[in-house]
């Protein structure tokens, strides 16, 4: 009996680590909504889709990191009351196939459960800097003035090629 009462005290005291709120890893972002469009840290984005009125302001204040800054389009979804949110760069930018915007309709398809609320946020005022697929390349001639570096092989090696003998 004294047993089960202690083991049942123990249980009581352990708190269940998926209830307590977790620490925050990020300063909370700066949000205001203003109509259709939304503004987080002095990025201004438009609401492209709000399926199921998923946008949250309070709860995007507490999720959102500032490493989504780099990103031309965040996705949003919520599943089991909790947000995830993703980001994607226009289809001019050198990224992976799967961080391009062509892919968002793949990834809501693929990754977000059916009928579950999401939201698409599109970067107005971006201020970020990356290079895009449009670039200018080098031109032939332009490789051709590069200084050509001759490497010396410091190590010699002495291989004695034998010619086996025919069995005939």
């Amino acid at each position: 009996m004294e047993k089960e009462m202690a083991v049942k005290a123990t249980k009581a005291n352990k708190e269940n680590r998926f209830v307590k709120e977790q620490p925050l890893r990020h300063p909370l972002a700066a949000v205001t909504l203003n109509g259709n469009h939304l503004k987080i840290n002095k990025q201004s984005y438009q609401i492209v889709v709000n399926k199921q009125e998923a946008l949250s302001i309070e709860v995007l204040r507490q999720k959102y990191d500032p490493y989504l800054d780099q990103y031309d389009f965040l996705v949003g979804d919520v599943s089991s009351e909790h947000l995830r949110l993703k980001g994607f760069y226009k289809d001019n930018v050198q990224a992976t196939i799967d961080r391009r915007e062509q892919t968002i309709a793949d990834y809501l398809m693929e990754y977000c459960n059916p009928g579950a609320g999401y939201f698409i946020l599109k970067l107005l005022s971006p201020v970020h800097h990356y290079r895009s697929t449009n670039s200018k390349k080098q031109s032939p001639s332009q490789y051709r003035r590069r200084k050509k570096v001759k490497i010396r092989s410091t190590l010699q090696h002495n291989f004695i090629i034998k010619k086996r003998k025919s069995s005939n």
